[in-house]
């Protein structure tokens, strides 16, 4: 098993280093940067501007770029927010635990929707609890982010039952939760609903039962099998969860690293975006470094691969 792990996390460094050089070149493709607007203001020297991207080695050419700038980001150094003035990584720092805290809560309850849903509909194939569990991931995977946090703003909003924005309790988390929950809900669910209907079909399921082994030890094992491939699923759908983070974030208020971007790229910061799409990018490798470890946890042939 440890020397499972050390294959995979050595086969993440690469990844990183060729995401990190995608998302510089992109993010070097969009025209112009704070400075660049600096330039439009009258009260500031031409002068004052080409000396700040001197000091900063933005009048260097783009590989020399690149590689100042991964050297900073080994170092913990994300560089210097000229829009707000300050350390770029106490920007960081201070968004990344609020976008951790809602992407853990909401991968948590797509998890556990997804497992109640799927249960039901793959114990009930062909009747109406299915019916509805399929009806209910449809309209999951269905419904846009931005309509699902307009939604919820209005039930907020009506009832008075939830606060409608902000982070200044544990009821401000309960909105945007559900609201990146639902689509990877509806997917995991389904995923786990066609998997478990072919594993109970197998014959050592059959057979288990036919020897009177208890229903619920029967439902355990199928659900252990079948769950091979929701895992595998896992680190993608926290994937999925920290795009989503970044519209429901701006919506709802939340402190994070997505409305960061959004305010990043409004105030063409571009260095502080691109910090923050970095470091996503690599909760998400280290994601799905955890996903194929509880994969090979779960199914020891997976380690032989």
């Amino acid at each position: 098993m440890i020397r499972f792990a050390w294959r995979r996390a050595l086969e993440s460094i690469p990844v990183l280093i060729v995401l990190s050089f995608i998302v510089f070149g992109l993010f070097k493709l969009v025209p112009g940067d704070y400075l660049s607007e600096m330039e439009l203001n009258p009260t500031i020297s031409s002068e004052t501007v080409e000396k700040l991207r001197h000091d900063y080695g933005l009048d260097r050419s783009l590989p020399v770029q690149y590689w100042l700038w991964l050297k900073q980001i080994v170092k913990g150094d994300f560089g210097y927010s000229f829009a707000q003035r300050r350390p770029a990584s106490d920007l960081v720092m201070e968004r990344v635990g609020g976008t951790l805290v809602l992407t853990a809560s909401a991968f948590s309850l797509a998890l556990f929707l997804a497992l109640i849903l799927g249960l039901i509909s793959a114990l009930n194939v062909g009747r109406w609890p299915d019916g509805l569990s399929l009806w209910l991931s449809l309209a999951g995977l269905s419904l846009p982010t931005v309509l699902a946090s307009i939604g919820c703003l209005y039930f907020a909003y009506w009832t008075g039952w939830l606060p409608v924005g902000g982070a200044d309790t544990w009821r401000h988390l309960i909105l945007p939760s559900i609201t990146l929950a639902i689509p990877s809900a509806a997917f995991l669910a389904r995923t786990l609903r066609l998997e478990l209907i072919d594993t109970l079909g197998q014959p050592y399921v059959r057979a288990a039962v036919a020897k009177g082994l208890p229903e619920w030890r029967v439902v355990w094992h199928a659900l252990r099998n079948a769950a091979n491939p929701v895992i595998s699923l896992a680190g993608v759908t926290l994937g999925g969860l920290l795009s989503g983070a970044v519209v429901v974030e701006k919506v709802f208020g939340w402190p994070g690293l997505g409305s960061l971007i959004v305010d990043s790229l409004l105030m063409r910061d571009l260095y502080v975006a691109l910090n923050c799409v970095l470091l996503a990018s690599f909760f998400v490798i280290v994601a799905n470094f955890f996903a194929d470890l509880l994969l090979a946890l779960n199914d020891p042939r997976v380690r032989c691969r």
